[in-house]
């Protein structure tokens, strides 16, 4: 029954699974895997799948038609498990022979076009956890209160300068901006009863790039050598984004402070 539809058609559903996950985080590994298998199950003569976190080539020969290649820019990537998981299943499914190339084609478009939560979710539990992770380093009380708003706002910010399709290294840099002035300013206001560090340490973490850092390991170690290497690089200039951020406030804000 597979082997019904054009490969052109296959080609396009595998590699549009492939992009969703790259789009969501997955690593380079998993979305060449997944891909390389969907077209495995057509048995055709030869797959070659390339990924990188920006991009897909993929190329099938078969006897029965010339040789098909297909490259796909990949953009504005995000973290979104859920997708990852419910493509993995899908390809699965799609392997497995449980669901047809049309149930597939409706289930992967149900998939795009998921809903994650709203913003004000995002910008709420962003607040909550910097409170959680602002006591986890030893804040005290008014740390744990003071970090909610500080965390908030930040999520909000960097909602609004994403829309805007900012680079995410500035971004990302002006979020920690406004986390070092907010601090060092209710530093002063309260009379300095607040704890810096675990502030600003709590607020600081959502924006860290674990999942970048993990997948670049993780690439690494599966020999996919040119992925693992740029991930690595994009987790290092978050970090000094971010580090640089906090520096920079921390010091004009104790420079400003030492002169008044």
């Amino acid at each position: 029954m597979k082997l019904s539809y054009y490969h052109e058609e296959i080609l396009n559903f595998a590699i549009k699974a492939g992009e969703l996950m790259l789009k969501s985080g997955a690593e380079t590994y998993r979305v060449e895997d997944t891909i390389t298998r969907i077209l495995n199950s057509h048995h055709y003569h030869s797959v070659d799948t390339f990924v990188i976190p920006t991009g897909i080539i993929v190329t099938i020969d078969d006897p029965h038609f010339s040789m098909c290649t297909k490259v796909s820019r990949v953009k504005n990537r995000s973290i979104r498990l859920d997708r990852i998981e419910r493509i993995n299943q899908l390809s699965r499914d799609y392997v497995l022979g449980i669901v047809s190339f049309d149930e597939a084609l409706s289930q992967l478009s149900e998939i795009e076009n998921m809903t994650t939560y709203s913003p004000l979710t995002v910008i709420i539990w962003l607040g909550v956890s910097s409170s959680f992770f602002s006591v986890m380093f030893k804040g005290n009380l008014l740390d744990f209160i003071l970090a909610f708003p500080i965390g908030a706002l930040v999520g909000t910010i960097h909602y609004h300068l994403k829309k805007k399709y900012i680079i995410s290294y500035f971004v990302l840099f002006i979020c920690s901006l406004f986390i070092g002035f907010s601090t060092i300013t209710l530093y002063y206001l309260s009379g300095s009863r607040i704890t810096i560090e675990p502030i600003i340490i709590g607020c600081i973490i959502p924006l860290l790039p674990g999942v970048a850092f993990t997948n670049a390991v993780r690439d690494a170690i599966g020999d996919e050598l040119l992925s693992g290497i740029s991930r690595g690089i994009e987790a290092l200039l978050i970090a000094i984004c971010l580090a640089a951020g906090i520096g920079i406030s921390l010091s004009i804000g104790f420079t400003i402070g030492g002169l008044i």
